[in-house]
């Protein structure tokens, strides 16, 4: 084998190589899936709304509150919003309230939002998103990440990555009040 082929075939194996490792940094950034049941009270969070109104976090105290960020651009936040939807509809009443910050630019959010069918409030901002994100927690910056806060405001479960609906229903109805009955 010559000595230029055998160079060609090194440079080559390395690329693949090296391919594959970021192909596998890629996806784990990209999705990862962990669950963190870390306690302590939420921080104070003023973002704003598609409208540009500020809105507080401890406007929520008293009700089961999901934070979800997520990006137009997020696949995974894309395929998880139908199901927070579906959340926020069936678990409404009983106090739970969804909250999208969106990691996104404010126009590609207000565009994006509507046509998704978004039935819980849309956050907006620039640095003030990802400071949101780390204040709760956030510790690889990948989306989607989401917290879950008790009524109180003790934070009872961080994820990166997308839930899946038998693990969401699960968390929501072991802190959500049972469903009171019509007597």
């Amino acid at each position: 084998m010559s000595a230029g082929l055998k160079s060609l075939l090194i440079v080559l194996g390395l690329g693949l190589v090296a391919a594959g490792g970021g192909y596998g940094l890629y996806r784990h950034l990209a999705s990862p899936s962990s669950v963190d049941e870390p306690g302590g009270q939420a921080p104070e969070i003023t973002l704003a709304d598609l409208t540009g109104e500020k809105v507080s976090l401890s406007a929520f105290r008293g009700k089961l509150v999901l934070v979800n960020f997520w990006a137009t651009w997020c696949t995974p936040c894309l395929h998880e919003i139908p199901m927070l939807l579906d959340m926020q509809a069936r678990y409404g009443e009983r106090g739970l309230q969804v909250i999208g910050p969106a990691m996104d630019t404010p126009e590609a959010v207000r565009n994006g939002a509507p046509q998704l069918g978004i039935n819980y409030p849309v956050l907006v901002g620039d640095a003030e998103i990802v400071d949101a994100m780390q204040a709760l927690g956030d510790t690889l910056g990948a989306l989607p990440y989401s917290v879950l806060i008790d009524p109180n405001g003790e934070i009872v479960v961080r994820k990166h990555g997308e839930f899946k609906q038998p693990e969401l229903e699960q968390l929501i109805e072991r802190h959500l009040p049972a469903p009171s009955r019509a007597e």
